[in-house]
């Protein structure tokens, strides 16, 4: 554990809610927070109760402009009731993309790695005993400071929250197409996750709930291509491969979809990441030639997407569950997660693993 790090166990420990009781997310008790200092080092590093979080200034440029970058990893509980946080590095690296790009200090592998595993190991006892249950970490990256301009950030706050998700049965998926949002142009801010980003989802996020619909299907400025399933990746079985939209910087490098690519052709699976049409799409669901769509993010996991909403017109997927190639890498994915599967990518980074992380 890195000697720079300062542990203070909450004194007040809150109640810990029966998983079937819970309608969302609970918060655990602990979180790990530091600042920048002098030319951009990162100081004061603690685990502490959440509710010691440093405030923002009401001037602070994550405020008024917008200047804060977040990412979301997980924990989970092995079948041998050990905990690991998967691919922790691939997410600060993403981050720190974020970072850079925001023209904010990037965070330090190490340092951060450490202080998360001495987080996880204080709030430990949140996680459900079955192999699987995940506890969810929210990582922000947040611009402080005392001018009323945006500009390039000296001053952060970086800190990263614990929290258990509500037990919830899994659903197919529905998204539709939203006429007049965009949600990413070539050149913008469409890898990656920027707070202002995910808010300007919600308002079409809700459109699309009204029609009961999941989540929006995003398509680019001209609407022609898919990028993305509201925050999540997409991909398709077309002609029988497996396709995905490539990574042309409107679409997020999702970590779980890499994961699912790695997976696929460490397996012996084709996969084609290209420029992928809605009408091609559409068509092919409507002639057979696409057999399954699915989406993937870290809280979603791998889920089914049963149908696709355009112009008034819903296309059904031929299954409404998951299809083969669907099941298999969702089985595949949990396997991992929960300790099952053999870990070939070494992604499962155990809170008692002392080594270094290197993105």
């Amino acid at each position: 554990m890195s000697n720079e790090l300062t542990v203070t166990p909450t004194t007040t420990p809150r109640p810990r809610p029966d998983a079937a009781g819970r309608t969302g997310a609970v918060l655990t008790d602990h979180a790990f927070f530091m600042r920048t200092g002098k030319r951009r080092s990162w100081q004061g590093l603690t685990v502490a109760d959440r509710d010691a979080i440093p405030a923002l200034r009401p001037t602070a440029a994550a405020v008024l402009a917008g200047q804060t970058v977040v990412d979301e990893f997980a924990a989970y509980r092995l079948a041998d009731g050990t905990v690991s946080v998967f691919r922790p590095d691939s997410h600060i690296k993403r981050l720190n993309n974020g970072a850079r790009r925001l023209a904010m200090p990037q965070v330090d592998f190490d340092r951060v790695w450490s202080s998360v595993r001495a987080m996880v190991e204080l709030d430990e006892g949140w996680l459900p005993q079955e192999p699987g249950a995940s506890m969810r970490l929210r990582a922000v990256l947040a611009a402080d400071g005392t001018a009323l301009t945006a500009g390039p950030a000296d001053d952060c706050l970086f800190y990263v929250l614990g929290s258990v998700p509500a037990a919830t049965a899994a659903k197919p998926l529905k998204a539709m197409t939203l006429d007049g949002y965009v949600r990413a142009w070539p050149g913008g801010t469409g890898d990656l996750n920027t707070a202002g980003g995910i808010a300007a989802g919600v308002v079409p996020g809700e459109i699309a709930d009204n029609y009961g619909n999941d989540h929006v299907l995003w398509l680019d400025g001209d609407g022609r291509f898919v990028q993305q399933i509201g925050e999540l990746n997409v991909f398709f079985v077309i002609d029988g491969v497996l396709t995905t939209p490539a990574l042309d910087r409107t679409v997020l490098p999702g970590v779980t979809r890499d994961s699912v690519v790695k997976l696929a052709r460490d397996a012996g699976t084709t996969v084609v990441e290209r420029p992928v049409e809605l009408a091609e799409v559409l068509k092919g669901i409507a002639d057979g030639s696409v057999t399954e769509c699915f989406a993937t993010g870290t809280a979603t996991g791998v889920a089914p997407v049963a149908s696709l909403g355009h112009q008034g017109e819903e296309y059904r997927l031929a299954s409404p569950e998951a299809g083969a190639v669907t099941a298999r890498f969702r089985d595949l994915l949990d396997g991992v997660h929960r300790g099952d599967s053999t870990d070939r990518f070494g992604w499962m980074r155990r809170i008692t693993e002392v080594a270094p992380v290197h993105a």
